[in-house]
């Protein structure tokens, strides 16, 4: 996994602008504001990718790669205007390190039941396995 680190695309006396994605298709886009200590995911989906840019605060994003057999979890703390890809068939679990709030953009609509039917829940990623 690489975590992007943003930069204005410009900016002037004025204020910057930024641009978050470009050559990709998105069919939602979502703000997700968390407390201090919340734990979001715990899954991951067959068919999307999912962008996640911390806007404010500091979140740990656990993923772990499902098509490896015994690939390992791996962490990355991002911080504010840091994004992440999480590619389907990639387990993640967002921790919020103090209060924060991120975008959350993906490849597949949400709409309807366009989520639930693309998301499979993990409790214990220590024992999961595709098999």
């Amino acid at each position: 996994m690489e975590i992007i680190k943003l930069e204005p695309a410009f900016e002037d006396e004025r204020g910057s602008i930024w641009d978050f994605l470009s050559d990709d298709t998105i069919h939602h886009s979502g703000y997700l504001i968390s407390k201090k200590d919340s734990v979001r995911g715990k899954h991951f989906h067959k068919q999307q990718k999912q962008y996640t840019l911390i806007l404010k605060g500091i979140m740990e994003i656990s993923i772990k790669n499902l098509q490896i057999p015994k690939s390992s979890l791996e962490k990355y703390v991002l911080h504010p205007f840091e994004m992440i890809l999480i590619p389907p068939f990639h387990y993640h679990s967002l921790v919020s390190i103090e209060d924060s709030e991120c975008l959350i953009f993906t490849s597949k609509s949400r709409a309807n039941k366009g989520y639930e039917e693309d998301t499979f829940r993990i409790n214990d990623i220590d024992s999961f396995s595709l098999d």
